[in-house]
């Protein structure tokens, strides 16, 4: 698992951390959720030079798996579904490999019965897998971006720069944003507008030890009819872990509301209204504020292209898809788009 601050997997050797001006890249994608890898291995399978930066300690965003005191949980995306051909593929891929397997199929109490897959062993195994050859910087965030002659300035948090051709931000929109303005590159009405609709919910995730297994039944899922919890899985059921543990998803109204709450408060409630599901004592938790959890709507395009020369676009799951699909297609057809652009240009 890539979680060095430079992680040289192919033939770019650029490391950001000990130098302050740094070589040209061709495409620089900024982030390392499944949007951005997927991107990025599709631009780098045809033979472009791409660098990928990351403000995380690993890849994966929202595909996020962890321990904590010895038990494996999954605290971001707990499946994948797949309605287009496109994503079917890859989760097939996936599944050759054996990265992925059926889970389980529908919802309690609903009519449609979609498969959902998981990651083997965990989620974040998904975004490993597209890893490859990739050239890849974690714990590197971006500050700014902003036009010098024919070509984007990059700027880091720690004050290293970098030159590049083109750029793709695949960040929370939000985010995306703040990079593009601190930068001070220009967003027309309507590019602005589309932007800003594009809100997320929060999610407060509490990660559970407990000291015996749960009583929550195969396949280790529960939707809660409760207005303060969304979802809840038991990561051994699951197969995540050997421990007994389970992953808690406060629902986003909650969230909101205590997402600014102390650690140790606003863990210990989620856990009490869910207790009664749970049925076993907890000996241990931990939580995770997602400040963008998942999209409130989406934009109707897979992605935007922000301009040309040098070219800048955005993409992720809240273009076209708020959901693992989403995102890795708004990836995989932006960097489509790119290649396109760079050939007529």
């Amino acid at each position: 698992m890539p979680t060095e601050k430079f992680i040289q997997q192919g033939a770019i050797n650029i490391n950001l951390q000990e130098k302050k001006n740094l070589p040209i890249v061709d495409i620089l994608v900024i982030g390392a959720g499944l949007a951005g890898l997927s991107a990025s291995k599709k631009l780098a399978d045809s033979g472009y030079q791409v660098l990928v930066v990351d403000k995380g300690k690993s890849v994966g965003g929202r595909l996020a798996s962890r321990s904590f005191e010895s038990a494996i949980f999954d605290y971001g995306a707990q499946f994948m579904t797949a309605r287009e051909p496109t994503f079917l593929e890859q989760v097939n891929t996936w599944i050759a490999e054996g990265t992925a397997e059926l889970w389980f199929r529908g919802h309690p109490g609903r009519s449609e019965n979609h498969k959902r897959w998981r990651g083997i062993p965990n989620m974040r195994e998904l975004a490993n897998s597209l890893v490859g050859s990739l050239n890849i910087n974690t714990a590197r965030q971006v500050l700014k971006i902003a036009v010098q002659q024919d070509q984007w300035k990059v700027e880091f948090k720690d004050g290293s720069l970098m030159h590049a051709n083109n750029v793709l931000l695949t960040p929370p929109v939000p985010q995306s944003i703040e990079i593009i303005d601190r930068g001070d590159t220009k967003l027309s009405q309507n590019q602005r507008r589309r932007l800003q609709k594009l809100t997320y919910d929060p999610c407060i995730a509490v990660m559970a030890v407990l000291e015996e297994p749960s009583k929550i039944p195969s396949p280790g899922m529960l939707v809660p009819d409760h207005d303060d919890i969304d979802w809840i899985s038991d990561n051994m059921k699951k197969g995540v872990s050997k421990l007994p543990s389970v992953t808690i998803h406060a629902s986003s109204d909650f969230s909101e509301t205590h997402f600014n709450a102390d650690r140790n408060e606003v863990g210990t409630k989620i856990i009490n209204l869910s207790k009664s599901w749970l049925g076993a004592p907890v000996k241990h938790f931990a939580i995770h504020r997602w400040r963008y959890s998942k999209p409130r709507c989406v934009d109707a395009e897979r992605f935007m292209l922000i301009q040309h020369n040098p070219t800048l676009m955005i993409a992720g799951d809240a273009f076209a898809g708020p959901r693992v699909e989403g995102a890795f297609l708004s990836g995989s057809t932006a960097a489509e788009a790119l290649m396109a652009h760079i050939e007529n240009y």
